[in-house]
């Protein structure tokens, strides 16, 4: 048997890794789906997992649960500790879902569990999984139907470098502590989130209020149409094509994607989506180009841009999308509906605010990003 030792090592370890095949250490088993039809095999409390719950690294719940009458007439126990690998599905095309078992989950037909031998750690073989994802992703084939597939005899032909038990179980604590980082750091903008999203629905409804300079109730908002406040209008023409790298950001539906060596409209900026994808709203702080598949305030009317922009996330666009193939919004739609606006002083300070939380959020995403490409990196020279 071959054998080979990581570029990055703990130093209390050392000797070569042995190479073996992953059939050679693991059992893999098919899970199944309980008839819909029958009202006693659902609803029970064995967690069902499809490729919808299959979110995360760790298996212990999911929307469906089966009875125990289920499970013995139509799916499959994967025992806590076991790894869960999606192995049909559309999701292979852009990732491999796998995960462990944190409880005893029940387990559908498109997901094989796997119980690997004395020889190894089911945390370290999660890891391992993880490492060998564009690996994996490169076997994935078609099924015809739009759907994903990975065939198991491949899968298990898949060779896999093992240290000792003692290595691995170093590995797999050091790496999972980075996990609970990232998991911590998602957590904490997931509530920054939740808390703007509070906080904007209490401004605009105006039952949160700021104070004048002075310490005084500020005026009254005023009842306008939309397309007396911010008007929209459609982009300009762009082919990709045509795009020569520049500095002046393209603006699409769904946001910024290239750069042109040209603008059309100066800064600041407020897009929105017209056609293909409704609702997301972006705002641009230097002079860009904004395409035709996106719709741009011409003129922000003496109101604050930013405000605008805020407004308009909040204010939820995509309701106004319309077309049973690709959604577009018109504009008039948007131009005639009346709302409530605040003066500018008060504009600038809800902005100020909502930007500051955004902010916050930015700073915990780029911690989020930093932390992944670390444990990245890791895994690229822990694991052989």
């Amino acid at each position: 048997m071959t054998t080979q030792i990581p570029k990055l090592r703990f130093p209390e370890f050392e000797g070569e890794w042995e190479k073996r095949n992953l059939g050679e250490i693991t059992v893999w088993a098919s899970g199944g789906t309980p008839s819909k039809e029958n009202e006693s095999y659902w609803n029970g409390d064995i967690p069902w997992i499809s490729a919808s719950s299959m979110r995360g690294k760790e298996y212990y719940n999911s929307d469906l649960k089966i009875t125990i009458e289920g499970l013995k007439n139509g799916s499959k126990l994967a025992k806590k500790g076991s790894l869960l690998i999606l192995v049909r599905g559309s999701m292979l095309f852009n990732k491999i879902p796998i995960g462990i078992a944190k409880k005893d989950v029940a387990f559908n037909q498109d997901v094989k569990s796997i119980v690997v031998n004395e020889s190894a750690e089911a945390e370290y073989m999660l890891l391992w999984f993880e490492y060998s994802e564009s690996k994996i992703m490169n076997m994935v084939s078609g099924t015809g139907i739009g759907a994903g597939k990975l065939d198991l005899a491949d899968l298990k032909a898949l060779n896999i470098s093992l240290p000792t038990l003692p290595e691995q179980t170093k590995i797999a604590n050091f790496l999972t502590a980075i996990d609970t980082k990232i998991q911590q750091l998602t957590q904490k903008k997931a509530l920054l989130e939740a808390y703007k999203k509070g906080v904007m629905q209490q401004l605009f409804s105006q039952t949160i209020r700021f104070k004048d300079e002075n310490g005084e109730d500020c005026a009254d908002w005023e009842e306008k149409k939309l397309g007396e406040v911010a008007p929209l209008q459609r982009g300009f023409d762009l082919p990709v094509d045509k795009i020569v790298n520049g500095k002046f950001p393209v603006v699409f539906s769904n946001g910024i994607l290239k750069f042109h060596n040209e603008y059309k409209v100066k800064a600041p900026g407020v897009v929105t989506g017209r056609s293909g994808t409704i609702g997301k709203v972006t705002f641009v702080s230097t002079n860009y180009w904004p395409h035709n598949t996106s719709l741009w305030v011409t003129d922000f009317k003496g109101n604050y841009p930013e405000f605008i922009y805020h407004f308009y996330k909040y204010y939820d666009l995509s309701r106004f999308g319309a077309g049973s193939g690709v959604p577009t919004l018109n504009r008039n739609d948007v131009h005639s509906q009346i709302e409530s606006f605040p003066t500018l002083p008060e504009q600038t300070k809800i902005a100020n605010f909502l930007t500051s939380i955004d902010a916050k959020i930015e700073t915990v995403a780029k911690k989020i990003e930093q932390t992944q490409a670390y444990k990245k990196g890791l895994l690229q020279q822990m694991f052989v």
